[in-house]
């Protein structure tokens, strides 16, 4: 490394990781309009519009979201009025979903809220299923008797 080389900073976390947080939207902020974001994102406060991430969004057990979400992953621990597209959907017992959802996977934890219509693509075939306990249960689309 010369006199002006860049050192690397081995710290840095690749944005493809949902556990880091780069945008915030805190509590007490309310924002109107649309955003997009190619980091996680999480909503502790009140967004009015439409949100697109590459990556995940994360709306707090203060966050509101009236509006439309699309993101690779959506967890929800406050409320959402309006639909969200997303690969994968948890509803966390907290949380609270009115609107409609284009997912490929969905989770709802016991408490939570979810009313709407589910379009699930059709690649879809197995149901994960969590109980009061924890514990989790996959159903496979034979168990309904669903012919793929």
């Amino acid at each position: 490394m010369g006199i002006f080389g860049k050192k690397k900073d081995s710290t840095k976390v690749s944005k493809s990781n949902p556990n880091h947080i780069t945008t915030l939207i805190g509590d007490g902020c309310e924002f109107e309009g649309n955003m997009s974001s190619s980091s996680a994102t999480r909503i502790d406060g009140k967004l009015n519009g439409r949100i697109i991430g590459e990556n995940t969004i994360v709306v707090g057990e203060n966050g509101v979201v009236l509006g439309e979400i699309k993101a690779t992953e959506t967890v929800i621990y406050g409320r959402v009025e309006g639909s969200i597209e997303s690969s994968r959907l948890e509803i966390r017992r907290s949380g609270i979903v009115l609107g409609d959802v284009f997912i490929d996977s969905l989770i709802v934890e016991d408490g939570g809220i979810y009313n709407g219509r589910c379009t699930m693509n059709e690649v879809t075939e197995k149901i994960s299923i969590e109980t009061t306990q924890g514990t989790k249960k996959e159903l496979s689309s034979d168990t309904f008797g669903i012919k793929g």
